[in-house]
């Protein structure tokens, strides 16, 4: 048997479990634009193809600010994170999917923070959105910490999430966001 990668079968895979993106690497602006482009057309209903593209920036965005596995970026002249986003038609919906290295001292908050917000109900879910937005910045922060709570507004659908570890310093943190197509 050969340890080179079979592309076809590669591909054939990624068809029949309904794969239609992904990216493995480095996240950019210039890599931003082009999937959102892509995506937009992708779907025929418009408030379909704005859900996904503006959770497909949210988790792209993550990775970019909160991987622990950094990259130098030629484009940016910086590091910055590196991660994998895949966008699956499930057939009634959609599951936008990414996965990136965390810190092990972030691991507790995340998974806290994570199921405080699956255990929100639609009206509560915007009242902390509303709040954390008002809230100061952290010193260092790159946000209003808003966007785990902004992708499950947006889907209304429960963050799905899983945190692996790798080894003493990290974990791989995956999260999956479900957007039906209604």
């Amino acid at each position: 048997m050969s340890d080179k990668l079979n592309l076809f079968d590669y591909c054939t895979d990624m068809d029949e479990q309904g794969i239609i993106l992904s990216f493995k690497g480095t996240i950019s602006q210039e890599i931003l634009a082009d999937v959102g482009v892509n995506l937009r057309t992708k779907f025929e209903s418009h408030n379909i193809s704005r859900k996904t593209f503006a959770i497909f920036v949210e988790l792209a965005q993550n990775i970019y600010h909160h991987s622990a596995e950094k990259e130098f970026s030629i484009i940016k002249g910086r590091l910055a994170g590196a991660g994998v986003i895949i966008v699956q038609d499930g057939g009634d919906h959609l599951n936008l999917i990414s996965g990136n290295l965390i810190d092990n001292s972030v691991k507790k908050g995340l998974l806290e923070r994570c199921h405080y917000i699956n255990s929100l109900d639609e009206a509560a879910l915007r009242e902390y959105f509303k709040t954390q937005r008002r809230n100061k910045k952290p010193d260092g922060s790159t946000g209003a910490n808003i966007g785990l709570i902004d992708m499950a507004r947006r889907s209304g659908n429960p963050l799905e999430f899983d945190i692996s570890d790798v080894n003493d310093t990290n974990s791989f943190f995956s999260l999956s966001i479900k957007v039906d197509k209604e």
